[in-house]
């Protein structure tokens, strides 16, 4: 009795053993064709792109597949490198983050996330760039030219970006961008070396002087009012320079 209960566990253990064999072969061969497998496809995905045509996912695959001379259809899975793939996205200096993977059908993915233009910077040294809504500055693209709200002078002469000490410049520039009227009448904003700021409107052929970058609600109201009870009784090209810097009053030239 007790002679045939140890041959039941034994035949038990053997299954077991076998068992296991089985499932290790069979996870050794999954990984050998795996090891074996064919990259069949790049695909990209570009996120937070805002309907910005700043960069495209065909863009990026030119750039990674250097204009299709070093394609990676074909390449097997276990040559391509994906920390090296990321490392050749980020050499684009309009990308901000990039993440690489391959999945089980042997197509790699690209999840991008670009740096989105919120204007456009130029100085008077000639220095041509975007910045982001955080301020920071990344160079214009090869493919595409985003039509975004216009900052120029020589304010921008020596800034490596406008995160910190520009705070209030920033909250100008947020403003006018979120304003539907404004972000539809300032073309271009004008910072002179000591912060003095100037507005270039749309229509009309004068400037607008709005001082520094402080009291800023205050001041576009006045600009607001000006707009609907002056200008309409004065004509667009009545003045050449609109200044608004002055507490309580709006001096026309």
């Amino acid at each position: 009795m007790k002679t045939s209960l140890n041959l039941t566990k034994l035949k038990e253990y053997g299954f077991a053993v076998i068992g296991l064999a089985v499932v290790i072969s069979l996870i050794a061969f999954v990984d050998d064709k795996a090891k074996v497998k064919r990259c069949k496809g790049l695909e990209v995905s570009l996120g937070d792109n805002n309907s910005q045509y700043y960069l495209s996912e065909e863009d990026i695959v030119k750039y990674v597949t250097r204009n299709g001379q070093e394609p990676l259809n074909g390449m097997l899975l276990s040559d391509i490198d994906l920390s090296k793939l990321e490392e050749r996205v980020r050499e684009i200096k309009q990308i901000e983050f990039c993440e690489a993977y391959g999945d089980l059908q042997g197509i790699i993915h690209l999840e991008v996330k670009p740096y989105i233009p919120y204007v456009r910077v130029i100085s008077s040294n000639g220095r041509d760039q975007y910045i982001d809504k955080d301020g920071r500055y990344f160079p214009l693209s090869k493919y595409h030219t985003s039509r975004v709200l216009l900052l120029t002078g020589s304010y921008f002469n020596q800034k490596p970006d406008l995160e910190v000490e520009d705070n209030d410049l920033m909250k100008l520039v947020h403003t006018i961008k979120n304003n539907d009227f404004w972000n539809a009448q300032i073309a271009q904003i004008d910072i002179d070396r000591n912060g003095q700021v100037s507005f270039v409107p749309v229509l009309g052929n004068h400037i607008i002087e709005f001082g520094p970058a402080t009291h800023i609600e205050e001041k576009l109201n006045k600009l607001k009012i000006y707009y609907k009870q002056i200008m309409p009784v004065q004509g667009w090209d009545k003045f050449s320079k609109i200044k608004i810097q002055y507490k309580n009053q709006v001096v026309c030239e």
